[in-house]
């Protein structure tokens, strides 16, 4: 099955302050603010147009995750599949403008995609702003039911491929075109999206990441750690609408679809999936993340 999926593409996300929690996730983990009108302040890490967009309104919630498409032809594809598969299309044009083809729809578990044409890169690589600054957006983590199902989905209708599994299907990750080890995580829960990451230059990055929060009178909610399945080092926080965000370095990149055998691994208490290191995750950010609305 050929990728449909390039790489990671956007986040929409609805609040009741956009331009406080922009400002947050610039002054902590590192994009910058490309443009803010009083309704929709976006950012982005590198030269593309935006990233994140936080989208004014009177809830906290998760308005679609972005998947760059391989190109215009690749959308109409998502679009085919996932109407074959029972999802309800919410929409053909993006929440972003600058965007050229998207399709949105909300999958049958509850979790709403937008499969886009690629985003513009019109920005400048470098800035001066905040300490850390992110390579890109890396990755979303997200929690259904039945998460076992939402990976067949994400074969079927996305063109992703599996990089590893719990033994159950408990935790599932798939990776799109660019290699990546995952560009969609999945656990099992209600559906919500738990946490997006952002993949940062160094370690030091992450420290300074750290540092910044002490200095909000803030803290980190797990990490650093480094995780089994992507093989990344990880640090996570919440941010003021109550998603999780993660930074980390190191994720592990498939050079060979040909040669590379999925893994399986145990949830069991010797299991290291989660973080070579040792310590797991604690209650507050098992219970984290936003649920998804069908607009603003």
């Amino acid at each position: 099955m050929s990728y449909l999926i390039r790489q990671m593409g956007h986040i929409a996300l609805a609040t009741p302050d956009p331009e406080g929690s922009a400002q947050d996730l610039a002054e902590i983990s590192g994009p910058r603010i490309v443009d803010r009108t009083p309704d929709l302040v976006t950012l982005s890490s590198n030269t593309r147009k935006h990233e994140v967009g936080y989208f004014r309104s009177n809830r906290k919630a998760v308005l679609a995750l972005g998947l760059e498409a391989i190109d215009a032809g690749a959308v109409d594809e998502v679009r085919r599949r996932a109407i074959n598969n029972g999802c309800e299309i919410l929409s053909d044009r993006s929440y972003f403008p600058h965007v050229d083809k998207a399709v949105r729809f909300v999958t049958p578990q509850g979790p709403i995609f937008e499969v886009h044409t690629p985003v513009p890169r019109d920005q400048t690589a470098r800035y001066g702003e905040h300490g850390a600054h992110p390579v890109r957006l890396e990755h979303v983590n997200i929690r259904v039911t039945d998460a076992k199902g939402f990976g067949v989905f994400c074969e079927t209708v996305f063109g992703m491929k599996l990089s590893d599994r719990t033994t159950h299907d408990e935790l599932q990750w798939f990776r799109a075109a660019d290699g990546f080890h995952h560009t969609i995580a999945i656990g099992t829960g209600e559906a919500k999206l738990h946490h997006y990451g952002f993949d940062v230059r160094c370690f030091e990055d992450l420290a300074t990441i750290a540092d910044t929060l002490a200095l909000k009178g803030r803290a980190m909610l797990w990490g650093p750690g480094r995780h089994g399945a992507g093989d990344n080092i990880f640090t996570y926080y919440a941010d003021p609408n109550g998603c999780v965000v993660e930074n980390s370095i190191e994720m592990e990149r498939i050079d060979s679809d040909d040669i590379y055998v999925p893994r399986t691994w145990s949830l069991g208490p010797e299991s290291r999936v989660r973080n070579l290191w040792g310590p797991l995750e604690g209650p507050e950010y098992r219970a984290a993340g936003i649920p998804f609305a069908l607009e603003p």
